[in-house]
């Protein structure tokens, strides 16, 4: 899961790696800090300036007047709550990278002498795989680096492989004869590592409203993510691999999927819970026209998802057609509970033909 770019730049100065001078503000004021300054709206996505969500400013009066923009601005279905002001930064323009190799059983380190859109530019990064260990890593990057450059990556390595992060990338990366300052911080979190993360699941509890998905998991236990708030079909659906083979088969048809979603049905434990949490949030979605519920069996009972799927729909009833496809143990009997006890669901054995029908309400 992405951060923000302020909730990013807090690890990166934790870390000694130094940031511009800069103030999080959620309302239109005057900056506290010396200009110029550059202004950024704070939502956990990227393609934010080229969206218009980061602009310069000259004069205190225009920070206010960007802020009066980009407060409440939404990118990519997250609103910005807050927005950074910065003095602007001068420098050579670099691209420093430590993405985890999970392939390569350690790290890669990504760099290149130009930052911001002449990385695009450049073609892709492969980059220079390196061991999980800090010392190692150390002792490797003179040989890779520009001097100046080696003390960020250093520390950018020690972050990565302590909070056992995904990616933290800098670009760009501002770079004098003196030392480097990050301008921007991209730090991509191991939702699986918040366990062992205090300090990172407290800032995350900290902003629900940056970070709903995260918030939602730890609250009720299982994976929601969404994809895109103006998607139309919603997913019930159980098994990481198989969610995300429907939701490429739905692209693929020209369907917009609102959601990804990983229920566990071994945790479901006799309780609707989890199924009327998931339900509230579809139903929450504008675009929402039909829900597709997805769930092929092993050790689950479908008997009792089936029972627990109506009791959900009673507690939470939703106004758009659902589909369901349920198949393995005790197929039948879920099918006789729904038809007596949520008979408004349409049972739909075949993959193909459920993705089909799905498809077709949502249009």
């Amino acid at each position: 899961m992405l951060l923000t770019e302020a909730d990013g730049k807090a690890l990166l100065r934790a870390a000694d790696i130094p940031t511009p001078p800069g103030q999080l503000v959620r309302a239109p004021i005057a900056p506290e800090i010396p200009g110029p300054w550059m202004v950024k709206a704070q939502v956990p996505a990227g393609g934010r300036g080229l969206a218009g969500l980061i602009r310069r400013a000259d004069t205190p009066a225009a920070v206010e007047d960007a802020l009066r923009a980009l407060l409440g601005a939404t990118h990519r279905g997250h609103r910005a709550g807050a927005c950074l002001i910065e003095q602007v930064a001068v420098g050579a323009e670099h691209y420093l990278a430590i993405a985890l190799d999970p392939t390569g059983y350690g790290v890669r380190l990504l760099h290149r002498a130009a930052g911001g859109v002449a990385v695009e530019a450049g073609g892709r990064l492969a980059g220079t795989r390196l061991p999980p260990d800090p010392a190692a890593i150390e002792a490797a990057l003179p040989g890779l680096l520009p001097p100046v450059v080696v003390p960020v990556a250093a520390r950018l390595a020690r972050l990565v492989l302590s909070r056992e992060l995904a990616l933290a990338e800098i670009n760009p990366l501002f770079v004098t004869a003196i030392g480097a300052v990050a301008g921007d911080a991209r730090i991509v979190i191991d939702l699986n590592a918040l366990p062992r993360q205090p300090a990172l699941a407290a800032r995350i509890a900290a902003d629900p409203d940056a970070y709903p998905d995260a918030i939602r998991r730890h609250e009720n236990g299982f994976d929601y993510v969404t994809l895109d708030p103006a998607g139309r079909i919603g997913l019930l659906t159980t098994g990481a691999g198989l969610s995300m083979m429907l939701i490429d088969e739905m692209a693929a048809a020209g369907a917009r999927p609102l959601n990804f979603c990983d229920i566990r049905t071994s945790m479901l434990r006799g309780s609707p819970a989890r199924i009327i949490a998931a339900l509230g949030w579809m139903a929450a979605a504008s675009e929402l026209r039909a829900i597709l519920v997805n769930i092929f069996a092993g050790i689950t009972d479908l008997a009792e998802f089936a029972g627990l799927l109506a009791e959900a729909l009673v507690a939470r009833p939703v106004a758009v057609p659902v589909i369901a496809r349920l198949v393995g143990r005790n197929a039948t009997e879920a099918a006789a509970i729904l038809a007596s006890r949520a008979p408004g669901v349409v049972l739909e054995p075949d993959l193909t033909r459920a993705l089909a029908r799905a498809v077709e309400a949502a249009r």
